[in-house]
């Protein structure tokens, strides 16, 4: 008798447990992975040199998935995607390069090269009239 009541105790705790685990929202897992992101850097790198760019696009997109402020998928996705002949989306990355390093060495090389892709659009803009 009193075995048959600990199963059913068991039993109702145990699919009180089931259903609560259902309506409950599942966590995404976090994916801050910086030594993650470093290597796909690397790796987006080689790519370039290989002249791949679509996988070093990916590549660089993944580093700043795992590793979000991270400047330097950032402007190489800028070069990659000038590469590309995109300087749309090249100028939104070096952008964001420039909010997450605003004062380097680096970044007054960057602000000349957005200023020139702005000047390019301008003129394509003015030439497709």
């Amino acid at each position: 008798m009193i075995s048959s009541k600990i199963s059913t105790v068991i039993a109702i705790v145990f699919l009180c447990g089931i259903a609560s685990a259902q309506n409950l929202p599942v966590p995404p897992a976090p994916k801050y992975n910086p030594m993650r992101a470093v290597h796909d850097v690397s790796v987006g790198k080689f790519y370039m040199k290989r002249d791949d760019i679509h996988g070093a696009i990916a590549r660089f997109k993944d580093a700043i998935e795992y590793k979000p402020n991270y400047a330097e998928p950032c402007l190489l996705l800028g070069q990659a995607y000038e590469k590309k002949g995109d300087p749309a989306r090249a100028i939104d990355y070096y952008q964001q390069y420039l909010k997450i390093l605003p004062s380097t060495p680096e970044s007054k090389k960057v602000r000349e090269r957005v200023a020139k892709l702005q000047e390019k659009i301008k003129r394509e803009k003015l030439a497709s009239r």
